[in-house]
């Protein structure tokens, strides 16, 4: 069971300036951050599931996870992720979800090294396969859910 965090980062002044905490923030995404486009089951969509494009970053400082919402400028959701017997340290989960995904990653883009290729992906998929719009009862069309296929299995396969 994870356990969701509250926490109100001070988004108005920043410690760095912009590009130094741009690229600081992307080094720390490149090294321990995911993008991914998740493939959620729905039972009320035509086709049996949806996409959504998703990316987080773990940690097992808190205050690490605060510093980089701050250092981009997007709040996310904070999450406690429940132990195992293995583990000696809490560990936590920032999560960006949609538009706040794609906006992070934009922010971090000129930045990334190790994930460039997969945030070119995210984007292509984010602003060119029409996620927000919402195709009534017949469903998505056939040409635009091939591109969401697409894009799903090519981010996949860069992993």
């Amino acid at each position: 069971m994870n356990i969701r965090i509250t926490v109100s980062p001070s988004l108005a002044a920043p410690r760095l300036p912009p590009s130094v905490s741009l690229a600081y923030a992307a080094g720390m995404f490149d090294g321990d951050g995911c993008i991914h486009i998740a493939k959620q089951k729905k039972s009320t969509a035509k086709r049996g599931h949806i996409f959504r494009l998703v990316s987080t970053l773990a940690q097992n400082h808190l205050a690490t996870l605060i510093d980089f919402q701050e250092l981009v400028g997007v709040g996310g959701r904070i999450y406690q992720q429940t132990r195992t017997g293995s583990q000696n340290k809490d560990t936590y989960s920032l999560v960006y979800d949609g538009d706040g995904a794609a906006e992070v990653i934009r922010r971090l883009l000129p930045y990334l090294l190790r994930k460039l290729d997969e945030a070119n992906v995210a984007l292509m998929f984010q602003d060119g396969c029409e996620i927000h719009r919402h195709f009534g009862r017949k469903g998505c069309p056939e040409s635009i859910w091939k591109q969401r296929e697409a894009h799903y299995r090519k981010l996949r396969n860069l992993k």
